[in-house]
C-alpha cells in the first residue's frame, strides 16, 4: 500500500477505528486529521496484525505505529490500572536507536493517552540503572528503550519480557546500522511467538529485510511518501 500525496482521505481518526479518548488526546494536540502514514498504517494495525512501515521521520510514524499500540493493550472498558501490568512485565515493547529518540517516543505516547494514562517507561544507557529499576518495579505498560540497556536488563531477570502483546522496532534501518542487530535479535526471541510485531524503516536495506522476515508473520507493507 503506498500514499504519495498530502491530502486526507478520511475525516478523523475515528474514521480508522481509534477509541475516543485517543482521538480527543490527538485533536487537543492539533492533530485531527490523519496524515497518510497513519490511515495507512493504523487500520490493519489495529487488528493485531504485523506491519512493515517505510516512512521518513517526520512522516508521522510515530503517532501510526503509536495508537494501535495503546489501544491493543488496553481494554476500552473500564480499566483497573494497579492490575493492568505485573512489576517488569510490560505488554508492549518499543525499541529505538537512541536515548532521544526514546525520550521523545515516550513523550508522544504519554500525550496520546492523557485520557487514559498509561505507564510509559524510559529504558536507555548511559545513566543509572536504580532508576530505571524502581520505574519498571512500579508496573509498566509501555516499555521503551535502547537495545543494550533492556537487554541488560532482561539478563538481570528485571525485565520480563515473556508477556509483551505488541513489539515496535523504530527506525530498524539506523538500528542495524549501529550494529544492535544480535540485540534486537536477542530482544525479540525473549518474547512470546505470537506477538504482534510492527518495523518501521525510512529505507528498507536488505539486512532489514531479512529482519523482518525472520521475525514477522505476512505483514503487511506500507509506504507514505509525504507528512
Amino acid at each position: 500500500l503506498e500514499a504519495a500525496g498530502p491530502e486526507a482521505t478520511v475525516e478523523s481518526f475515528a474514521d480508522l477505528g481509534v477509541m475516543p479518548g485517543l482521538v480527543s488526546a490527538l485533536t487537543a494536540r492539533g492533530l485531527p486529521v490523519p496524515f497518510p502514514v497513519q490511515q495507512l498504517a493504523i487500520p490493519g494495525a489495529l487488528t493485531g496484525t504485523d506491519l512493515i512501515g517505510q516512512a521518513r521521520t517526520g512522516t508521522g510514524k510515530t503517532v501510526a505505529f503509536g495508537l494501535p499500540l495503546l489501544q491493543r493493550i488496553v481494554s476500552p472498558d473500564e480499566v483497573d490500572y494497579d492490575d493492568l501490568a505485573a512489576p517488569g512485565k510490560p505488554p508492549a515493547l518499543l525499541i529505538c536507536t537512541t536515548r532521544e529518540l526514546a525520550l521523545q517516543v515516550a513523550t508522544d505516547l504519554q500525550t496520546a493517552s492523557t485520557d487514559r494514562p498509561m505507564r510509559v517507561k524510559v529504558i536507555y544507557g548511559g545513566r543509572a540503572y536504580e532508576p530505571q529499576l524502581e520505574a519498571l518495579n512500579d508496573g509498566v505498560d509501555v516499555d521503551v528503550g535502547t537495545p543494550g540497556r533492556l537487554l541488560d536488563l532482561a539478563r538481570q531477570r528485571q525485565l520480563d519480557l515473556g508477556h509483551v502483546k505488541v513489539v515496535v522496532l523504530d527506525e530498524a534501518d539506523e538500528m542495524l546500522d549501529l550494529g544492535f542487530l544480535a540485540d534486537v535479535e536477542t530482544l525479540l526471541a525473549m518474547t512470546p511467538e505470537l506477538r504482534q510485531t510492527m518495523l518501521f524503516s525510512a529505507t528498507m536495506q536488505s539486512d532489514v529485510i531479512t529482519l523482518a522476515r525472520r521475525y514477522m508473520r505476512q505483514p503487511v507493507n506500507v509506504r507514505a511518501e509525504s507528512p
